[in-house]
């Protein structure tokens, strides 16, 4: 669905660079392989543990912003760790959990990986070529498709999907769609430091009210104080001078 929807994008906007197919091929490799050893660290180790080591990321992407010639905010940095703090405590406590030796090197290597997938859509809005979108989220997707499937080799199932999943699958990559270009687009547009808190803050505090909302699930008292203290961190990141 998405490499549908960018490479008609991409025929619209007619221009695609060899920087922008190296940049997005670039892109893609970090964007399989976070999922990949997200995965790997959650089947190995604590939810939540995890979790906030992956979602710890954004201060690679939110610290890059000096480079591009963005100003510094220290203030809005403690807000960052503020943050995760918050964050943390609205993940719950992850209780029997036990953690595998390999578990370590997923969950740093989720971090990394995840961390710079901010860094190369900084690279290339901040270049020459930051029209290109269509084409920087195509070489993306289809170089992502390409190595999931060398990953999955002879373990690939093959399995009947129901009508209604398919429906699904087709919402979730108009969304997907969506999120990338609108994430794109914006982290050329907005400074590091406000830009990548939001998006990665906001998702597990936004993911946790609609459990709670629409799910019917219950929350802890340091649940709710996690999702109360995340929505504060993140209006004083975007107040703070």
């Amino acid at each position: 669905m998405c490499i549908l929807l960018f490479g008609v994008l991409t025929l619209v906007q007619q221009s695609i660079s060899i920087f922008t197919v190296i940049t997005g091929f670039i892109f893609g490799f970090l964007t399989a392989n976070s999922h990949t050893y997200r995965m790997k660290a959650l089947s190995k180790g604590p939810m939540n543990i995890t979790l906030i080591i992956t979602t710890s990321s954004m201060i690679i992407p939110t610290m890059s912003g000096v480079f591009f010639g963005e100003g510094f905010s220290i203030l809005k940095l403690c807000g960052v760790f503020v943050l995760l703090f918050f964050i943390y405590l609205s993940l719950g406590r992850g209780k029997g959990a036990t953690i595998d030796k390999s578990w370590f090197l997923f969950s740093l290597l989720a971090f990394f990986c995840q961390g710079f997938i901010g860094v190369m859509q900084k690279i290339h809005q901040t270049s020459q070529y930051k029209e290109e979108t269509g084409g920087f989220l195509l070489m993306a997707f289809v170089f992502s498709v390409i190595y999931n499937l060398i990953v999955i080799g002879k373990n690939a199932k093959t399995i009947k999907l129901e009508t209604k999943y398919s429906i699904f699958s087709f919402a979730c990559g108009f969304f997907v769609f969506a999120m990338n270009y609108l994430n794109l687009v914006l982290s050329g547009m907005l400074p590091s430091q406000l830009m990548f808190p939001l998006v990665n803050g906001s998702s597990i505090i936004i993911s946790t009210l609609i459990s709670v909302f629409l799910f019917k699930e219950t929350l802890t008292k340091k649940q709710l104080i996690g999702v109360c203290g995340g929505i504060s961190s993140l209006i004083a990141i975007c107040l703070l001078p």
